[in-house]
């Protein structure tokens, strides 16, 4: 695998309709920052992202896409990869989307609650499908992230859920905190895993995204992207700025 494998990724994090923050997952603390999320994904687009994460934050708690109509008239208005999550529980939802055109579809909690469903999606969409992998104090949470299983983080090695190329990785305690993310976490994971792992939740500043490539770096090549979500919405990252910064540091790694 290529150390230039690395993609910083805005989240757009959509609650009826509008652009929002949550912090920790708790829909009770909501900031909004844009009624409009196709020009919040244009804007980061014009900004040099090249990979937008979105997600449907009714459609994670009610277990449908809720928002499918916006999410899929930015599907067809930008001209990037876009990765979709939440509500997306059937088979029916992934063909949906990506007939719309999204490149990759999040599944977490019916993957989790359903083995035959798991096996239908590695066997028919297993390049679409990344794993969201979500995590509450080592134990996994569905539903979004309204509900901790007893599935614990150790469980997980050698499952079948191995064979899905992609893992989204969030500690929940971490997520909205601007507190850095849980760098552990995303060590022992990259290791349970020859997946590509995608590293979300409480990244704050570009120092932030250093220790993440140091990490890459340092054996665990599989780490391949880090979702940007409050720091941008917060200006505590800057998106251009960040963006060069990984470019030089994996072309450095790769002399």
């Amino acid at each position: 695998m290529n150390n230039i494998d690395f993609d910083l990724i805005p989240a757009i994090d959509i609650l009826n309709g509008k652009c929002v923050r949550l912090t920790q997952g708790q829909y009770d603390q909501v900031e909004e920052f844009s009624t409009n999320p196709k020009e919040v994904a244009k804007k980061w687009i014009d900004l040099g992202a090249k990979r937008l994460h979105i997600i449907d934050l009714n459609g994670a708690k009610e277990g449908y896409p809720y928002n499918f109509n916006v999410i899929s008239e930015i599907i067809k208005t930008t001209n990037t990869i876009i990765q979709v999550g939440g509500g997306i529980r059937t088979l029916e939802s992934i063909k949906n989307y990506l007939n719309e055109g999204a490149s990759y579809l999040i599944l977490g909690t019916k993957i989790f609650k359903d083995s035959t469903f798991l096996n239908d999606v590695i066997e028919s969409f297993t390049n679409e499908v990344i794993l969201g992998l979500d995590l509450k104090n080592d134990k996994v949470a569905l539903s979004g992230w309204q509900e901790t299983s007893d599935i614990s983080l150790d469980s997980l090695k050698n499952s079948v859920l191995g064979k899905i190329k992609q893992i989204i990785v969030t500690d929940i305690s971490k997520d909205g905190t601007l507190s850095g993310p849980n760098i552990k976490l995303v060590e022992n994971v990259s290791g349970l895993f020859n997946s590509k792992i995608i590293v979300s939740g409480g990244i704050s500043d570009a120092n932030d995204i250093t220790q993440i490539l140091n990490l890459k770096a340092n054996g665990r090549n599989n780490i391949t992207g880090a979702i940007l979500g409050k720091s941008l919405y917060k200006g505590t990252i800057d998106l251009v700025s960040t963006l060069e910064l990984v470019r030089n540091k994996l072309n450095k790694q790769n002399i």
